[in-house]
């Protein structure tokens, strides 16, 4: 009641002086209704209240300027009366009436200040409350009665007329597996006095919730004689999901990493094989490490779910004049690659793209080269990424005596790593192309 008025009335407002006044208005109408009964004794009998209400409910102001207007009215009720106003008796009624509601007002005053410090205190727990989402809760242990906050009831999604009130209710609440984890910080809680934990909650439409719980033990006598633990829970199921996204990309990152450095391994190791002089191992191992460098720019930025078709053979050809619809023409349907086929595909295009500017079609003035795409479905009905590479116009193109290492990691790549086919052939006209992989 004292909170909801000092929130209406301010503290040492107009209000609160208007009211001041009203109250000692009705004191001393109170007063002279009794005075048959009272005579000229006990003259501030009534005004002792009126100036405690006043500081109480208007401030300490308030209280002072209750007390001068019963001081003032007592004091003209006494010069009309037959009383002395002088006489030792009066002055001391006159003084006690002073001091003893002048203590009173400093008393009542000092009481509003505690009430409206507690108000602002309860606001800010209430706003921290809300802000953060958690509910709170008080169990009696000894009657195992346990009290829901309204925010504690949101939290479980529950029908605020059937919250459980018993431990073994709420226990129902917690998923199976992280019950027996539960009880025994509950038991660790009631011995050491406080405690935190997580915990799984099935909630009343069957969804899982990770909560996180704090609390700790009150045991005083004094103020409650059954032990009480109180705590708050909070909703964490975000936060967890968030970690078990970043210990999966840490995983994943770790694997990608591996694999990377084996593939760089593998293309210092066979490059080397193959060249010549040590440029041109500088030149061929430089090459192909852009180009797996562009890829993985590729993956980075799709965060490593998966990459566009078109984009990877765009990056693979840029360097080498990009795909210009004149020399070289690209056209398939939209597609969505694995980051292992990605990879894959990328270093296909740029062992192909640099073949055709070295040996093939892109090293004639007149050469160039049709790339198209398309997805078929196999035999079983699965669907299979076919991707034909076709140069046309281009010097005459024999078949090589022996592989090289760019035709051993195209094939390695399609038939190992992607378990597809491919068909790789040296036609007079120029080089074609065409491998098909499971999608």
């Amino acid at each position: 009641m004292l909170t909801r008025y000092t929130k209406l009335v301010p503290a040492n407002s107009c209000l609160a002086y208007a009211i001041t006044t009203v109250m000692v208005t009705v004191a001393i109408g109170v007063r002279m209704t009794l005075q048959p009964l009272l005579g000229d004794n006990l003259l501030d009998i009534t005004l002792y209240p009126a100036v405690l209400l006043a500081a109480v409910l208007g401030g300490g102001r308030a209280g002072m300027l209750a007390l001068l207007l019963g001081a003032t009215v007592a004091v003209l009720f006494l010069a009309y009366s037959d009383t002395q106003l002088l006489a030792p008796g009066t002055l001391a009624d006159l003084g006690l009436y002073l001091s003893g509601a002048g203590l009173s007002v400093l008393v009542a005053a000092a009481l509003r200040r505690a009430v409206e410090r507690m108000e602002v205190a309860q606001e800010k727990l209430v706003t921290a409350l809300e802000a953060s989402g958690a509910g709170t809760w008080r169990w009696d242990i000894r009657e195992d009665c346990i009290e829901w906050d309204p925010a504690l009831v949101r939290l479980f999604r529950l029908d605020p007329s059937f919250t459980p009130r018993h431990g073994e209710e709420f226990a129902r609440l917690i998923h199976p597996e992280d019950l027996a984890h539960v009880d025994a910080v509950i038991r660790d809680a009631k011995a050491q006095g406080s405690a935190e934990y997580e915990f799984r909650a099935i909630l009343p439409d069957g969804a899982v919730r990770w909560m996180y719980a704090r609390c700790r033990m009150i045991r005083d006598p004094k103020t409650h004689p059954s032990p009480l633990m109180v705590g708050a829970c909070l909703d964490v199921t975000e936060r967890k999901l968030g970690q078990e996204r970043q210990n999966l990309l840490v995983h994943e990152l770790n694997h990608r990493v591996k694999n990377t450095l084996s593939v760089v391994q593998s293309l210092a190791l066979q490059t080397l094989r193959g060249s010549d002089s040590l440029d041109a191992f500088k030149e061929a191992f430089q090459a192909r490490l852009f180009a797996l460098s562009a890829t993985h720019n590729i993956l980075t930025q799709e965060l490593w779910e998966s990459a566009c078709m078109r984009e990877i053979l765009c990056a693979e050809l840029e360097p080498y004049g990009g795909i210009d619809e004149r020399r070289v023409c690209a056209a398939g349907d939209s597609i969505r690659l694995t980051p292992r086929q990605a990879l894959t595909f990328g270093m296909a295009f740029h062992e192909l793209a640099t073949n055709a500017v070295k040996y093939g079609a892109l090293s004639a003035p007149q050469g160039s080269v049709d790339i198209a795409w398309r997805t078929e479905p196999d035999s079983t009905g699965k669907p299979l990424l076919k991707v034909d590479w076709v140069e046309k116009n281009g010097p005459p193109v024999r078949e090589p005596a022996r592989k090289g290492f760019g035709s051993k990691l195209i094939e390695r790549g399609i038939r190992h790593e992607l378990d597809g086919s491919l068909d790789m052939r040296f036609h007079p006209e120029g080089l074609r192309c065409s491998f098909a992989v499971p999608l």
